[in-house]
């Protein structure tokens, strides 16, 4: 009966135009919110499409450099300068060994007969694309060797066929063990080895750091090696900035890697341009809904200054317009959810699979979690204005 009576002064226009905005912002700000989450859950060779781009960088080889007037290696200022850049997270040299390294196979393994002039490079183990074992030690049985995808297609595919020799399989090549040649600073020695893992983006024979720190100490030159490459993280919307370094420090960079680096930072504008509408829109609709309860207020003000002179309190009326708010939204809310699952499970996923892209399970649960919340922060902004609204009211009275 009180609900009837403070709502029967109701403008319908207005409450169709701020319910549709409320609707409209809220399933949009869950499909975005989704978005994030099924575009982070798309993992390929370079890793997570929101994270860190890992890029490889070298200075270019020119025509000076071929006839010995310049140094591609980088220097400690130029590590300096690659540190002090905003969009750059993390920078890690790559260390080479400064010794003869050959690879030959260890015969009643599988392998063909063969021998091979190699070189050897480590990483830091956080900006390994693989996760293998990567644990040596003095008494380890083996050292771990990660190789380029890459390499094992050309062996394959080139080498193989040209020699007239049987392909290898991954599989083969990581069940063998290979024979390490050694050889520096008047020293030889012989090791065992074995492929753990293929990268995708590193195109380097990769160790583990403290083998190769150890191995450089035993055969190498004694001289400190300026490294000839480095590995740098950037932002994900880091697409300008790492195109302008390039030109800066003439460096070369690998086209995928700028590919990858370019979809990222338009992806990240994308998202986050129809974020913020969708916020803009709730936000419009969050102004609607107060002003439409501040109508309904104004135009009760009989009403309600009559039921404070009969006894009714400020919050018996306030939670008359509590309850009706709260089922309001609260069927707002649940409208926006299900179209927003059926948009993602019957239009999204449905067309990712007709392309031959699996669509990524992810969960719902974040999007239960922003729903809630606007729902408390429309609730908590429209109960602040009608509790204080009615008792500007019953003061006036």
């Amino acid at each position: 009966m009180l609900s009837q009576l403070l709502f029967k002064k109701r403008n319908t226009l207005q409450f169709i135009f701020a319910t549709a905005g409320a609707f409209i912002g809220l399933t949009a700000l869950l499909l975005s919110v989704q978005l994030i989450q099924d575009v982070r859950g798309f993992q390929s060779a370079d890793g997570d499409l929101f994270g860190p781009n890992m890029v490889v960088i070298q200075k270019k080889v020119t025509r000076l450099t071929t006839f010995g007037m310049n140094n591609t290696a980088f220097t400690e200022e130029d590590i300096a300068i690659l540190e002090s850049k905003d969009f750059i997270e993390n920078v890690a040299p790559f260390q080479s060994a400064d010794f003869k390294v050959g690879i030959s196979e260890v015969i009643g393994d599988g392998l063909p007969h063969f021998y091979a002039d190699m070189f050897f490079q480590s990483i830091p183990d956080d900006f390994m694309d693989v996760d293998v074992d990567w644990q040596w030690n003095e008494e380890s049985a083996f050292i771990p060797i990660v190789l380029p995808r890459d390499f094992v297609m050309l062996i394959n595919y080139g080498f193989a066929q040209s020699q007239g020799i049987n392909q290898i399989s991954e599989d083969v090549l990581m069940a063998a063990r290979l024979t390490i040649h050694m050889e520096g600073n008047g020293k030889r020695e012989k090791m065992i080895g074995r492929v753990v893992g293929f990268s995708h983006k590193i195109s380097s024979i990769l160790v583990p750091e403290n083998f190769l720190s150890q191995a450089n100490d035993k055969f190498g030159s004694g001289k400190k090696m300026q490294p000839g490459r480095v590995f740098i993280a950037t932002n994900d919307d880091s697409y300008g900035a790492l195109e302008e370094l390039m030109e800066d420090m003439n460096l070369d960079i690998d086209k995928s890697a700028i590919d990858v680096a370019k979809i990222k930072t338009i992806v990240s504008v994308v998202v986050a341009i129809f974020g913020t509408a969708a916020l803009i829109i709730m936000l419009l609709s969050l102004l609607g809904f107060v002003q439409y309860s501040q109508l309904i207020l104004n135009k009760s003000t009989y009403e309600i200054r009559t039921l404070m002179r009969i006894g009714y309190r400020v919050n018996e009326i306030l939670r008359s317009f509590m309850i009706r708010l709260s089922i309001i939204f609260g069927v707002i809310c649940l409208s926006s959810i299900g179209i927003m699952l059926a948009i993602k499970f019957l239009w999204i996923n449905v067309f990712l699979e007709d392309n031959g892209i699996p669509a990524v399970n992810t969960s719902v649960l974040l999007l239960m979690i922003t729903g809630i919340i606007t729902f408390i922060v429309f609730i908590g902004a429209n109960y602040v204005n009608i509790r204080k609204s009615i008792i500007s009211l019953g003061q006036g009275s």
